[in-house]
């Protein structure tokens, strides 16, 4: 790439990176919300594969009969954190897409292997969710088989999840939990100019300073 074109490129995602920072969009808050969504799709993962094989079990599997209502209480977690997923993942998306734009945007094969796994996480998780929460409203606007894509896009979105955890695990684990003796920063304060005392014999205008023709004018002399 020509000289002129990188420094232009730069340039343009240094611009867009300090247009789109908040204080809000920090490490810290990427994990917190991350460590919401990687729960939500575990239990929703789980509970999906469940009711797989209950509808289609395999030779060896054995599953229990009682108490009559697990099918139902596995499920209804299956649609409650499937449900709960759209607003964590878009918190999730709102929080980290500025880093789109650092530069270079691939800096070593692992950190394009890294960005490849983002962006399959990200594109099957969003069309999981959105099929997801359009069968609950048993609306089906596509001819392909819900069941079978709805499954395999599981895999994918749990698998492309394990990467990411993986290659983010460092900062997952400084930015798990806040450090018990860590204090909290002191809030800056603001000096202001003290008032002057009328008193102050070195005070030019103070109550005993000769007029002037600022304090005449004031005074109305």
């Amino acid at each position: 790439m020509p000289a002129m074109a990188t420094r232009f490129l730069e340039a343009r995602f240094a611009w867009a990176r300090t247009a789109l920072d908040s204080p809000a969009r920090t490490t810290r808050s990427a994990v917190v919300v991350g460590r919401l969504l990687g729960l939500a799709f575990v239990v929703c993962f789980a509970t999906g594969m469940y009711s797989h094989a209950l509808q289609d079990p395999l030779p060896w599997m054995v599953f229990p009969t009682r108490p009559t209502w697990i099918y139902q209480w596995t499920q209804g977690l299956h649609v409650i954190s499937g449900t709960a997923a759209i607003p964590l993942l878009l918190g999730k998306l709102w929080i980290v897409y500025p880093r789109l734009f650092s530069w270079p945007p691939l800096d070593s094969p692992l950190h394009g292997l890294e960005r490849l796994s983002i962006a399959m996480l990200v594109s099957s998780s969003l069309v999981q969710v959105a099929i997801g929460f359009l069968n609950t409203l048993q609306w089906y606007p596509w001819e392909f088989s819900f069941r079978r894509v709805h499954l395999a896009l599981a895999w994918v979105v749990i698998g492309s999840l394990a990467v990411h955890v993986a290659a983010k695990l460092p900062q997952i684990v400084a930015h798990w939990r806040r450090d018990r003796g860590e204090t909290p920063r002191p809030t800056p304060r603001i000096v202001r100019p003290a008032t002057p005392d009328a008193n102050d014999p070195t005070d030019p205008v103070g109550a005993d300073a000769p007029a002037t023709a600022t304090t005449r004018e004031r005074d109305g002399a």
